[in-house]
């Protein structure tokens, strides 16, 4: 599975040295379209971590945090200069997963990039390729269903739904459990 790192960075030299060094470890990055449309670039890319500076053009990485926490439990770790604790803290309870302040060594953003994703994830587990269910292929390295000729590809958060409700077998899931 290649996971998809979205960065919301307005320090273009520091987003193509975070893209470089995230690409080296087989990470795709993608970048917000345009500073006012964050959430339209979030929704359309479905990262599986977000890593966002605070100040930033228009919207403070603040707002960013509410709007996909809104809508999605993904790892967001905040990148920024600011030292004051009292910004760590709200970015914390605001929904943050970390918070590394600049200037930072891209190593331990690597690490803690990767920590994030094998818990969240579960990423290196040995586990079967497929799932079978009512005569359909889940294809779980792809992220696709297949029956009979037909196929779709699903988004991660369809797949991890479906994932659930087939290991369910037949066992109501809370909400809770879901999130």
């Amino acid at each position: 599975m290649e996971f998809n790192i979205f960065i919301v960075e307005d320090d273009q030299a520091l987003f193509e040295a975070l893209k470089t060094g995230l690409e080296a470890w087989a990470f795709r990055v993608t970048k917000p379209d345009d500073f006012n449309e964050v959430m339209r670039s979030f929704l359309d890319q479905e990262p599986h971590l977000v890593i966002m500076d605070i100040t930033l053009p228009k919207f403070d990485g603040f707002h960013w945090c509410r709007e996909i926490r809104s809508v999605s439990e993904v790892p967001i770790i905040f990148l920024s200069s600011r030292d004051h604790p009292l910004d760590m803290v709200m970015a914390l309870n605001m929904g943050a997963d970390d918070f590394i302040q600049k200037p930072f060594h891209t190593n331990v953003l690597y690490a803690k990039v990767q920590a994030i994703l094998r818990r969240t994830y579960a990423y290196g587990e040995t586990q079967a390729d497929t799932l079978e269910w009512n005569g359909a292929l889940i294809d779980l390295k792809r992220g696709v269903i297949r029956k009979s000729a037909e196929e779709a590809d699903l988004t991660k958060n369809e797949l991890f739904l479906l994932i659930s409700l087939v290991k369910s077998n037949n066992s109501v899931i809370s909400r809770h459990d879901l999130i």
